[in-house]
């Protein structure tokens, strides 16, 4: 095999095989949440905010983001809200951050589940990777 050949070999192996690994490795993760996974208590009027290790509010990602995100009582019935993103253009502040907004008081002692979605994307191409589910009960 001509040395052109052995590089154009070595060249292609290295797009098949080295550049998926290092590709796949990124992931975005939640650096925080209010409530907290878990949390007891939780006002009937509680916003659920969501804070990001990325950037998940930029206007290439925020329409895939909007539909990241799914909100249930215990018994699976949805619960209506809205999902809120500021502009990181105007603010660069919250970038990481995403608000969801229930359209109705949730009812009292009642336990909620909120999943993010795997397909959570940052600006820089990584995505969230595994589903995420963060539950709460609210006060009595």
């Amino acid at each position: 095999m001509s040395p052109f050949r052995k590089t154009i070999h070595f060249l292609l192996l290295l797009f098949t095989v080295i550049l998926p690994l290092s590709a796949g490795g990124k992931t975005v993760t939640l650096g925080s949440s209010s409530p907290v996974d878990g949390a007891k208590a939780v006002p009937v009027d509680a916003e659920i905010v969501l804070t990001f290790t990325s950037n998940v509010v930029n206007f290439k990602v925020s329409d895939n983001n909007r539909g990241c995100f799914s909100f249930t009582d215990a018994e699976g019935n949805a619960v209506a809200f809205a999902v809120e993103m500021g502009d990181d253009q105007i603010d660069p502040d919250i970038k990481r951050i995403i608000t969801l907004v229930p359209a109705a008081d949730l009812a009292p002692g009642t336990m909620y589940e909120v999943t993010v979605s795997e397909a959570l994307k940052a600006k820089n191409g990584s995505n969230l990777g595994d589903d995420l589910v963060i539950s709460f009960t609210t006060a009595d």
